[in-house]
Parts: structure tokens; sequence; C-alpha cells
């Protein structure tokens, strides 16, 4: 595998050869600090730029295209990691060794540039109707994280712990935030996203790199230059007292979240032995001491994870349950922190953690897009490569785990509470 950067002025193409892939994927990655006011128009400018462009006006019209290019895909996803939010478009094609089509190649890799440099655009505005099909897609979205007392919970939960807080806030917003939204600043906004948005744009495959690199650089229009990095990390506050809140909801089972602060861990910490340590207390499934204590021991819950999210410095343990249960379960829980600080387990449980993980990373290496994707938090946060990161990991010993589990100080404790559904259960 071969990596390569080039500056291209106003962006950066990351070039990432190898030949273990049929396909070749490119991303188009714009990246700016989280913007809770934002983000829902830049997703909604990310989903309508592939779905039409002045070339391709509508929908149809794209889908026919990417079917001429042997099956190509091509899509916009946003996303927010820690402080970052990343606006994505992703094109992924059979690698042009398999094509006889003289011209494939370089048909297959303008075409995404084609779509996001040219959208289907009459006096400054997004077409209406292109719009509305967008809008009605995503207002539907919106109202279907609802329907999910897990996911519903987790997010009730961080805004409560900090409405202010870049770990609280929607990349899709509410529905207010898409009824604002109109076709002309939408405009405004697609403009605003070559101004002020870095670029970068990786490529993974078995492909001419040099080839593509001159394709791009002909075919992309972005000419600001931009020079700002963005930092990842979030500083949330650690609280002197813990919060407790209890909602009411219509759901028939409770859920209970319990968020903790992660504090005074060094990087290698934050990269790899903390992943060890929330496997062993609970995302490693029926092992994990959170599933043995609640479910496997007490019979609590019908489901309990821990969630670690690195750049907000934010643990989340997350159990759906009856609301009879939620007591004991907060002092399960508490039990079950105790032990893991206390050391309270043993060098055969350290060893099935790190030969699960590691096998994970070495399974990921055989996907593209979890190459990709290292290579993209390497050079936005210099997350190491995965074969670095198997040495590290055996590297851990228990005293890291130790200071893991000395890190954490709970910041909030939240209860979707099931009201009257389940009473008596």
């Amino acid at each position: 595998m071969e990596y390569k950067k080039f500056d291209c002025t106003s962006f950066n193409i990351h070039t990432i050869k190898t030949d273990k892939f049929k396909t070749t994927r490119m991303e188009i990655i714009f990246s700016d600090e989280v913007s809770k006011e934002s983000m829902p128009i830049y997703t909604f400018l990310c989903d309508i730029l592939t779905d039409s462009a002045k070339k391709y006006p509508r929908r149809k019209d794209i889908a026919i295209r990417l079917e001429e290019l042997y099956k190509a895909s091509f899509y916009g996803v946003t996303n927010k990691v820690g402080n970052l939010f990343t606006a994505s478009f992703i094109l992924e094609f059979i690698n042009p060794n398999f094509i006889p089509e003289k011209d494939y190649f370089k048909n297959v890799l303008s075409f995404p540039f084609d779509v996001i440099n040219n959208p289907y655009v009459k006096n400054k505005e997004f077409d209406i109707t292109n719009f509305n099909i967008v809008k009605r897609r995503l207002l539907e979205e919106i109202a279907s994280v609802k329907e999910s007392s897990d996911r519903l919970a987790v997010i009730s939960a961080l805004q409560k712990m900090d409405k202010n807080s870049p770990s609280s806030y929607k990349v899709l917003g509410d529905a207010e935030d898409i009824e604002k939204i109109t076709p002309s600043n939408l405009y405004t906004t697609y403009e605003n996203l070559f101004k002020h948005f870095n670029c970068d744009i990786f490529i993974i495959g078995n492909i001419n790199m040099e080839e593509a690199v001159n394709i791009i650089k002909e075919k992309f229009v972005n000419r600001v230059i931009k020079t700002k990095r963005v930092s990842l990390l979030v500083n949330n506050n650690i609280r002197k007292k813990v919060l407790e809140v209890k909602e009411k909801s219509s759901f028939v089972q409770s859920t209970l979240v319990m968020i903790y602060n992660i504090k005074n861990l060094d990087k290698d910490a934050k990269n790899v032995a903390f992943h060890i340590f929330n496997y062993l207390l609970g995302s490693g499934g029926i092992s994990s001491k959170l599933y043995q204590k609640l479910r496997t021991e007490n019979s609590l819950c019908y489901g309990v994870r821990s969630l670690y999210l690195k750049y907000d410095e934010l643990l989340i343990i997350e159990v759906s349950l009856d609301k009879s249960n939620v007591i004991l379960a907060e002092k399960l829980i508490k039990k079950c922190l105790k032990e893991m600080v206390q050391g309270d387990f043993s060098e055969e449980e350290i060893r099935d953690a790190k030969k699960n993980l590691t096998f994970s990373l070495k399974f990921s290496k055989d996907n593209n897009v979890s190459l990709l994707n290292n290579y993209v938090f390497n050079y936005f946060d210099e997350l190491p490569l995965i074969d670095e990161r198997i040495d590290l990991i055996n590297k851990v010993n228990k005293e890291d785990l130790l200071l893991c589990g000395k890190s954490l100080v709970l910041n909030t404790i939240y209860i979707q509470d099931a009201g009257d559904n389940n009473e008596g259960n």
C-alpha cells in the first residue's frame, strides 16, 4: 500500500494505491468546525447536490448516467465527529483495468465534479421540485428518530447534559430547522461551502494515481484557499454535582442513560487503551461486565451497551429495561465501574479483548471504506494507522486500563420513563 499527498493549493488529494480491491473509492470531503445552526442546511445541501445537476436535472438522470458508467454509485453524506463537521461526496466505481471503454476512467472520475460544480440552479435558487423532494425525505428521517427509544434517549441525555456543547448538536437538526431552509438560502450555503470549508479528496484503489490527480485538477473548480485546521476535541464541562433528569415517554419500556466525562488521559490512552477498557466494560457483547451483571446475573434489562465518544471525551452507558428495574440497574452500573477501577478483571479477559479488537482491525484491512477512513483520521488527527494500532494494543497492560477507569467522572443520569405503560412489570 502506497500513500501520497498532493497539495493543489485550494484542496488536497490523498492517494492510497493498493491492488486489494476491484473497485475504486473516492471521497470528496468538505470539513469545518461544528455549528449547530448550519449543520441542517449543509445536510440538505449535500443531499440535493447528489440528486440533481445542471446536466442531470432529475434523480433519474443521475441514475441513468451512473448505470452507463458501469453501475458506479454516487451519494452524499454529512457527519459530526467531536468538533468536526464533514460534508462528503462519495463515488465508487469498477477499476478501469476491467473496463474496455477507452475514456471510462476520465468519464467516471469527472462525474462527481460535473455534478457538484454545476448544480441545478436558476436565478441563484435551487430547483423547487428537487428541493421539495429532499425536504420531504429529511423531515421523514427526523420523524423516524422519535420511533427509536434508544436513539432518542441518548440524544435527549446529551442535550440535558449541556445543550450548548457540540456533543449534543444534531446533524439533521429538528423539523423547524428544515422548514427555515429555502431554495435561495440553500444556494448561499452552496457558495459558502466552497468559500469557507477545507477540502480534501481521498482515493483508494488500483488505478493510475498520477492520471487521477491530473483529471481532478482539471475538473474540480475550487478557487478559495483555506489554511485553518479544526481541532476535533470537544471540551465538555465536568459537573461538581451529578445532573439527574427523568422524563416521561410513550414507549413501553424505560431507558437509562448514564454519561461520564473522561479526564486527564493522554492521546495514546484515548486512541488505544480506552477501547480495551470499554470492550471489557460494555462493548464486548455477552462477555462484558455490564452484560454479565445486568442481564445474565440479574435479568434486569432487554439490552445494555457502552458507547465511547473519543473526541467528545465521553463514555455513555445505555440500558433498556422495565421502569421498576431502573434504580437497581443504576446501582449495578456503578458497581461495575468500581470493579473496573479496582482491577477486577483478569489477564485472560484482557487477552481476549485484545484478540477481538486486533481481529476487527485486521479484518478492516480487507475493506476499502475502513482503510480510507483510517487515512482520513490519520490526516485530520494523527490517528495511528492500523498496523501501528495493533502494535499499541498488544502493549497495553492492566495499569493502563486502571488509569482509564480512574479518568471517569459521572456527569448525567437520564431516565426516559415509560410512565404507566408498564407499571408493575
